[in-house]
Formats: C-alpha cells, structure tokens, sequence
C-alpha cells in the first residue's frame, strides 16, 4: 500500500477527531459547570447599556445559536412594546398640515 494513501487515511481521520472533539467543547477552557450553564440573557426592561454588556457563550463556528435566538426574541419583543406604546402619543397630537386662511398649508407647531 503506497505511503500517501496511509498518510491520507491519516489526515482524515485526525481531522475527524479534532472536529468531533471541538463539537463537544473538548478544547473549551470552561469549566463542565460553565459549559452547561445557561444564558442569562437581558433583563425585563433592557436599557441600551444593558446591551452594550450583553455576552454570548461561545461556539465552534462562533456563539450558540440558542443564545443569539433568545436575544433577537426580546430585543423584537421589547421594540415591539415600544412602537405599540409611541402609536397612542403620535395619534394624540397629529402633525397634519393645516391651511391659513391667507396662504398656503403650513405644517403645525412652533416657529
């Protein structure tokens, strides 16, 4: 059997390992206690430095999906909140053009 394909066979099935290994967080500095720890996530009423500290557990292509999911869901949630609670302010004082008697429309509010 030529060396290449034993060297090839090899390769492969290292590389099989390292990945299977990596999977399975193997190479993680984190403690087994850390590793399955959950993701805290962000607090009921998040503020904007409460994002900015936001830390995702890592992954072998990057962070846990679950995490980044979990973070999308309340940053939609909270936006949504948000948007639902301008509505009422902006239907209360409408900023719709009014006419002048003397002239042309003008836009309501303060000069």
């Amino acid at each position: 059997m030529p060396l290449w394909i034993v060297i090839g066979v090899a390769a492969a099935v290292f590389v099989l390992v390292f990945v299977v290994a990596a999977t399975f967080n193997v190479f993680s500095s984190e403690t087994v206690d850390e590793a399955e720890e959950s993701w805290t996530g962000l607090p009921a009423e998040f503020t904007v430095k409460d994002l900015e500290s936001v830390r995702f557990r890592p992954a072998l292509l990057g962070y846990r999906m679950e995490d980044v999911d979990a973070a999308m869901a309340m940053l939609r949630a909270r936006l949504s909140e948000l948007e639902t609670a301008a509505a009422p302010a902006e239907a209360a004082s409408p900023t719709r053009p009014t006419t002048s008697p003397d002239g042309p429309e003008t836009a309501a509010g303060p000069r």
